[in-house]
């Protein structure tokens, strides 16, 4: 591939009519780009060999790759400064490049996206402290030559500069939106070993995943072919409407999404990610099913402005008249319910590590109160927005977490995601991107204990660059008088810490259930579903006393990563005798991309990521209202473990009390029980 070599601007202005008529040919050629890395994708590849083209650099200048090349080989890797896992790829690339360069590999990046200029690549360059030269592909034409429309994806070079591989760098993203898991296959160092050793490669070519590359825009038309009639859907007019009543809250400058969404060039840019995301649901993220439970700061999409997106995306991204374009969406910095009663804080910052899992690390934090506080509403400030996925707050009374910090090197320890590491003395709820902070009903509160310890579980999610964050947690507490407390309850298979729950190895549809008979009045305020990698779905119903049932929350595609608190619009009443029912599934076959286990093993209950979890965390209130704040009492937890062991007992005697065998252990407590002469006393 013979292209005319750019200079300094001396060459542009004495050789400008060459340039205009490449220029013009270049743009004659723009609609032919994704054709021919399609083609190209499939040529053979003693057909494809290193370009012969000169590039801008990002650092400046004007690089020949020919020249570049490495000794032994040379390493293509196709890169984005907008796409997240381009950018979470940037420190395994690092290592290659450096751990290979004794051996004669030479690591080039080239940007082959329309719209990152010059100063944005070497802005980015610098932000993640790249150590190889990063090229400008204008218009594509080299990574349609070689057959790559993916970003990242990596083609290899062997010393003769024939191609050898191409596809992904390893395997450790499933599905573009979701999180990293444990790399499994690390394809391109495999290819790298092989080619360096002079051995055949495997596997010469895979399937990269990532952001599809940002090609030179393209005329579209509608699929009626009617081009000349203004389009029905137009950006100003609907489309940017959407984006900011839905996505504007995390896709912004200095937000959790991976890119912003404020503009019409950055809409159109990632208008393939919007129309896909949105129509299979996966944005804006909303986990529970319709239609089973009703919930506070449901993010979703009504399916009128799903295919309006849609349809924008089939015209071609139309602009519409600017003039209607709505004002600019005006997001609150600080706290959105006014000043805290309380803000609290970790010690010092927390680094996060450029790659890797994501990291869900707790912060043990004194609350250093004499009295009990009354806690309505729980806000969150992430100190660095770009990394706090979630966070969740704890509240422990035990000391346990104190012993636990203590035991971890730097700030707080890390735990499995939704599980502190301990059974907490109660919470105060959960914050995700995009959430408005509701208070209780009034006259509701949460109990703060004096001398409590506050934990919050922070969901960090790795960038590609070292993070650093420190999140503020405000308290507002309650300015009337409380009637009702609100506790914790798990609904969990009985004995699952204990070893009463084990997933067979290469099980996929694994059922695990649990119930739990209620034997106080109550008001079901808020539900915390629970489960590790091997989680499937979950559902949770309410049986009433007559027979009836309700539906509670229902989670059917499971995902590690997006684990929340759900608040109820309306306090549920749950009388006295209700059986919640949970129901639960877990995929423990080779087929889960994100089981831990290769081969797939046996795994049972326990805190490690690794282990499994089963678990729907409940809020309630007592139905009755205190009569005074002063008589305002909060069901402990050990009256809670009771009410559990008694309802499994039960359960247990009235399943078996037909046998004609001899009682067990279970069987003989509750007729003692019943026999009011020698009844022993729970305790004993």
């Amino acid at each position: 591939m013979n292209l005319p070599r750019p200079s300094n601007q001396h060459f542009y202005r004495t050789n400008r009519y060459k340039i205009a008529t490449l220029s013009l040919l270049m743009i004659l050629c723009w609609n032919a780009f994704p054709l021919l890395a399609s083609e190209n994708a499939e040529r053979p590849f003693a057909e494809i060999s290193l370009p012969r083209t000169h590039l801008p650099l990002a650092s400046g200048g004007v690089a020949d790759l020919q020249t570049m090349k490495g000794e032994k080989a040379t390493l293509l890797v196709f890169m984005s400064t907008h796409c997240p896992i381009s950018n979470g790829y940037i420190p395994e690339l690092k290592q290659i490049a450096e751990e290979y360069k004794a051996d004669g590999l030479k690591v080039i990046g080239l940007n082959p996206n329309a719209g990152q200029s010059l100063r944005e690549m070497a802005a980015h360059a610098e932000e993640y402290s790249w150590e190889f030269p990063l090229l400008r592909d204008a218009g594509a034409q080299v990574a349609a030559a070689v057959g790559v429309s993916i970003c990242p994806e990596v083609v290899l070079f062997d010393g003769q500069g024939k191609l050898a591989y191409r596809g992904r760098i390893d395997d450790r993203y499933v599905f573009r939106g979701g999180a990293p898991r444990n790399t499994r296959q690390a394809d391109l160092r495999v290819a790298i070993d092989s080619l360096l050793h002079r051995e055949s490669i495997a596997t010469p070519k895979t399937e990269a995943l990532g952001c599809p590359i940002l090609f030179p825009k393209q005329a579209k038309t509608s699929k009626e072919g009617n081009s000349l009639l203004p389009p029905e859907v137009t950006y100003s007019q609907q489309v940017s409407r959407i984006l900011r009543n839905r996505c504007e809250s995390c896709h912004r400058e200095g937000g959790i999404g991976p890119f912003s969404l404020t503009n019409l060039e950055e809409a159109t840019l990632w208008a393939d990610d919007i129309k896909h995301f949105t129509a299979d649901g996966t944005m804006p993220p909303w986990k529970p099913v319709d239609g089973f439970g009703e919930f506070e700061n449901k993010r979703s999409m009504p399916q009128e402005e799903i295919e309006l997106l849609a349809r924008w995306v089939a015209l071609g991204c139309p602009e519409g008249d600017p003039s209607q374009l709505p004002p600019p969406a005006e997001f609150q910095e600080g706290w959105t319910l006014g000043q805290p009663d309380a803000i609290f804080s970790p010690q010092e910052s927390y680094t996060v590590s450029s790659e890797g899992l994501d990291d869900y690390r707790c912060f043990v934090i004194p609350t250093n109160f004499d009295t009990d506080q009354y806690v309505v509403a729980m806000e969150v400030l992430p100190g660095n927005a770009s990394v706090v996925h979630h966070v969740i707050a704890f509240l422990d009374q035990s000391g346990a977490a104190r012993r636990m910090d203590a035991r971890t090197p730097g700030p707080g320890y890390s735990t499995p995601a939704g599980f502190p590491g301990f059974l907490p003395s109660g919470g105060l709820g959960g914050w995700a991107p995009g959430n408005v902070p509701d208070p209780l009903p009034a006259s509701m509160a949460k109990i703060l204990p004096a001398g409590a310890d506050l934990v919050i579980q922070v969901h960090y999610h790795k960038t590609g660059k070292v993070e650093v964050d420190r999140t503020q947690i405000g308290l507002y507490f309650s300015e009337v008088p409380v009637d009702r407390a609100v506790y914790s309850m798990p609904l969990a298979p009985f004995g699952g810490p204990f070893g009463g729950m084990t997933i067979p190895a290469r099980e996929s549809h694994y059922k695990v259930e649990a119930s739990r008979t209620l034997y106080r009045d109550a008001l079901a305020v808020e539900v915390t579903p629970h489960m590790h990698l091997l989680g499937k779905e979950m559902k949770v119903t309410a049986t009433f006393p007559n027979g009836k049932t309700a539906p509670i929350i229902y989670i059917k595609d499971w995902d590690f990563n997006w684990q929340e608190t759900y608040q109820f619009k309306e306090p549920f009443y749950l009388p006295k005798g209700t059986t919640l029912n949970l129901t639960a599934y877990f995929d423990n076959s080779e087929g889960n991309p994100y089981n831990p286990h290769h081969p797939p093993q046996e795994v049972r209950w326990g805190p490690q990521t690794t282990d499994e979890m089963c678990i729907a965390f409940f809020s309630f209130v007592p139905q009755e209202k205190a009569s005074s704040q002063a008589k305002l009492q909060q069901v402990k937890p050990r009256e809670l473990m009771l009410d559990a062991f008694r309802d499994q007992w039960q359960r247990k005697f009235n399943s078996s009390k037909n046998s004609n065998s001899p009682p067990n252990p279970i069987q003989r407590f509750l007729q003692l029980r019943n026999n009011s002469e020698v009844a022993p006393s729970l305790k004993q």
